[in-house]
């Protein structure tokens, strides 16, 4: 994920920090100090917040003040957000918040398309009376408000609703499912900020997809969940950058689409056609609010 730049207009509102800002730490071990886990979460949090933004160094210097650890747990941790695709080393082995682009994001999501896609594919028809009991006991704990006023919360809760609606998909697909949903997490959340109003479409999208599980129809349920991601998709780089063409994102929907019915109504599944995605306005004359995920 090197190399990487932003648009001008996203470059222009990312200006790099030396140091990051300060944030609550909990105590974590037994001498006072946050432990390694601790210190990777809260690092983790800062740069998915948007306290960290794209292209902001980072300062193991003032990590471990801000901390009070050693540098051992920092370059742990600062190791670990590297091979989830959050942190860059440059050639002096200082770290920066990896710059998202919109190309990054046609690809990412088109993988998750085709990924979840499988998942639920290969999932529904073998879950029993119980395993849909439990998947709407997950759907039900969830608490939509969470998206924005607890997102963490929120990812876990949505995090442990996929792993139970692709359980029988098996442990690689879930593995790739959760490393490519944590590879959105921190465009999702900005997205989200500016653009609270999403979560009625993502609960009424999540109700959707429930439901076809429920019904035991496969072809709906993977229809739902692939429009879902698209939707996202298209929104989020739309927003980033409305020129770009996500020809990636447009490719996997025709193909998970493909011979299936459209069990729904709505502009939610006018996104297959061609030609560049445009931000649509409403009649109030803002932009449409698109559920994140």
């Amino acid at each position: 994920m090197s190399g990487r730049k932003l648009p001008d207009s996203e470059q222009a509102s990312n200006p790099a920090a030396s140091s990051p800002a300060t944030v609550p730490v909990q105590v974590s071990s037994l001498d006072g100090r946050p432990d390694a886990e601790t210190v990777y979460r809260s690092i983790k949090a800062l740069i998915t917040e948007g306290t960290l933004k794209s292209g902001d160094a980072v300062s193991q210097l003032e990590l471990t003040r801000m901390f009070g650890v050693s540098r051992t747990p920092i370059r742990e941790a600062l190791r670990r957000l590297q091979a989830e695709g959050l942190l860059d080393a440059e050639r002096n082995h200082r770290m920066r918040v990896t710059v998202v682009t919109p190309g990054e994001l046609d690809a990412i999501y088109s993988l998750r398309i085709f990924l979840e896609s499988m998942g639920v594919a290969l999932s529904l028809p073998l879950m029993s009376p119980a395993d849909l009991a439990e998947l709407q006991d997950a759907s039900r704990a969830m608490d939509w408000n969470d998206a924005v006023r607890d997102p963490q919360q929120h990812d876990r809760d949505l995090s442990r609703f996929k792993q139970l609606a692709m359980k029988y998909s098996g442990e690689g697909v879930l593995a790739a499912v959760a490393d490519q949903f944590d590879r959105c997490e921190r465009v999702r959340k900005i997205y989200q900020a500016v653009s609270p109003g999403n979560v009625t479409v993502g609960r009424d999208e999540h109700n959707a997809l429930l439901d076809a599980y429920l019904r035991r129809s496969t072809e709906d349920a993977v229809f739902i969940a692939s429009r879902h991601l698209g939707r996202t998709a298209l929104a989020v780089i739309g927003y980033m950058a409305p020129d770009y063409e996500p020809r990636a994102v447009r490719f996997a929907l025709t193909q998970t689409g493909r011979g299936l019915p459209l069990p729904m109504n709505g502009p939610l599944l006018n996104i297959v056609g061609a030609g560049p995605v445009r931000r649509a306005r409403d009649t109030n004359g803002s932009r449409d609010k698109a559920s994140g995920e």
